[in-house]
């Protein structure tokens, strides 16, 4: 028995729905105010808007659009955010790369340093050109970079 109450509760709901708008009239009776589908004596009409087919099939499509144009920000984001990856990995893999090359040069010159020490006379001559050298190709090749790296790495 409910669920035949319930259907034409439904029904009427949907009727309601689906039918044009209905004039309300509002009417003031002993201070009351009372809304009635029947005109009353000094009362006003009420223009109660149903939504239409239309509406719903105009909201549905500015939905699909605006899912649509989701996506494709999505997509845009994503490649942006894959190219600025790559981009940070190859910075990283170059960064990698120097500071490998800088250490060797740094390797060498302190080797060079080393045999100055430990030379006297001639080879000591000899390996103070050979520092001189090994020191100008860590400059020309490192410069200041490579201190200024290990400095802030520490």
């Amino acid at each position: 028995m409910t669920h035949g109450v319930a259907g034409k509760l439904f029904f009427f709901l949907m009727l309601g729905l689906a039918s044009p708008a209905w004039a309300i009239f509002k009417c003031e009776s002993g201070g009351k105010v009372v809304y009635a589908d029947t005109p009353c004596e000094g009362g006003k009409v009420l223009e109660v808007r149903t939504p239409l087919i239309d509406d719903t099939v105009e909201a549905n499509r500015h939905a699909a659009q605006d899912k649509h144009q989701l996506k494709t920000l999505e997509r845009e984001r994503h490649k942006r955010e894959a190219a600025e990856h790559r981009e940070l990995k190859k910075a990283s893999r170059e960064s990698a790369a120097r500071h490998k090359k800088c250490a060797a040069h740094a390797r060498r010159q302190k080797q060079a340093r080393n045999e100055v020490s430990r030379t006297t006379g001639i080879a000591n001559e000899k390996a103070r050109r050979k520092a001189q050298q090994v020191t100008e190709a860590y400059e020309a090749e490192c410069g200041r970079w490579y201190e200024r790296e290990m400095s802030v790495a520490r």
